[in-house]
């Protein structure tokens, strides 16, 4: 996955970890300089969240969740407050 930063530098790696607050942690990384001339190869990097401007995430990632979710609802037993929380209309 790709990460900017609010200053412009872009960090490419693959992602390990990512909580609530968005903080991440990437292993793999290569860091871009704003600019573009300068690239560092790092083993491991941590990013606040508060820090990302923005992040890219590739489509078979966001796909897998989705089959996630998926499987979770089916696993999930059907009780009597998740039936009431069906509406059949006619």
């Amino acid at each position: 996955m790709l990460i900017e930063l609010k200053n412009g530098d872009t960090y490419n790696g693959r992602l390990v970890s990512c909580d609530t607050w968005m903080n991440v942690t990437l292993r793999d990384v290569i860091c871009t300089s704003r600019d573009g001339d300068r690239f560092w190869k790092l083993p491991e990097c941590y990013i606040r969240g508060t820090n990302i401007k923005y992040l890219r995430i590739p489509e078979e990632v966001i796909d897998m969740v989705n089959e996630e979710q998926i499987e979770r609802e089916r696993a999930l037993p059907l009780t009597p407050s998740s039936l009431s929380a069906l509406v059949l209309t006619p």
